[in-house]
């Protein structure tokens, strides 16, 4: 009965704040009061928060199976090029439409759909060169301008830790160039 009654006091509350019976930072007050801290719901937000993390959820789980579905696609099919690359435009389309999305939101959605992007884009410019170009030189400096793009990201994002695996895939990358070829 205490629990029913402190619900229909909080949803009495919520109506107020709505319709501007009493003025917000009362209501929030009471809500405050009543709720004991916690963040107060509505009953239409308690109703659809299960469905948007079944999305959410499912959002994620797709956004982490598109790096090994984009190796399976260039590796393991026997598509045409052009396909290929189309699919991989899709798939990076959709990781970056999904960093967008959690720009502002989670940040932890965001950084992982933001480095499956940059990954995926990495793997993408690699494989229009290899389709254009020949020569070794031509993969090293794609990959090395993907990296460089890295770190300028990791800097306009203040992610020093996307910023330092740019900087330390431009190490490995000369390095590999100039000492072993």
């Amino acid at each position: 009965m205490e629990h029913e009654r402190k619900i229909t006091i909080i949803n009495e509350i919520e109506y107020w704040k709505q319709h501007k019976l009493l003025p917000e930072h009362y209501c929030d007050f009471l809500l405050a009061l009543y709720t004991e801290g916690e963040e107060a719901t509505t009953i239409e937000q308690r109703k659809g928060t299960s469905f948007t993390k079944v999305v959410e959820r499912f959002q994620i789980a797709l956004l982490y199976l598109l790096l090994p579905f984009s190796f399976i696609v260039i590796y393991f099919t026997e598509f045409h090029v052009n396909l290929q690359l189309v699919i991989l435009f899709l798939l990076l389309s959709y990781s970056v439409a999904v960093a967008i999305y959690y720009k502002n939101k989670r940040a932890v959605y965001f950084h992982s759909a933001f480095i499956i992007s940059l990954f995926l884009g990495l793997l993408l410019s690699l494989s229009i060169s290899n389709l254009w170009f020949i020569q070794p030189i031509a993969a090293a400096l794609v990959i090395v301008c993907n990296f460089i793009f890295w770190i300028f990201a990791g800097y306009k994002l203040k992610s020093k830790y996307i910023a330092f695996i740019g900087a330390l895939g431009v190490i490995f990358v000369f390095l590999y160039y100039f000492l072993w070829n």
